[in-house]
């Protein structure tokens, strides 16, 4: 994949965390995935590669749906 294609794809998985997260901001969004990166790859926000990026936002999703899939102490 080039690096065109694969930056295309991380704003594609960016929007789509925002609609999966509609709670947050986009910068919270994406400094919480910056954040995830730096402990993921020891690079932050602004020196990550975009594949780096794009796989911490595939972590941070499957993080958050997982916590939604778990019922909460009052739904026990």
């Amino acid at each position: 994949m080039s690096e065109s294609e694969t930056r295309a794809e991380l704003f594609t998985a960016f929007r789509e965390l925002c609609e999966i997260v509609p709670e947050m901001r986009a910068g919270q969004l994406m400094a919480a995935v910056g954040q995830l990166c730096s402990d993921l790859h020891g690079h932050g926000l602004w020196e990550a590669s975009v594949t780096e990026l794009l796989e911490a936002v595939w972590q941070f999703r499957r993080n958050f749906e997982a916590s939604a899939a778990r019922p909460s102490p009052q739904q026990v």
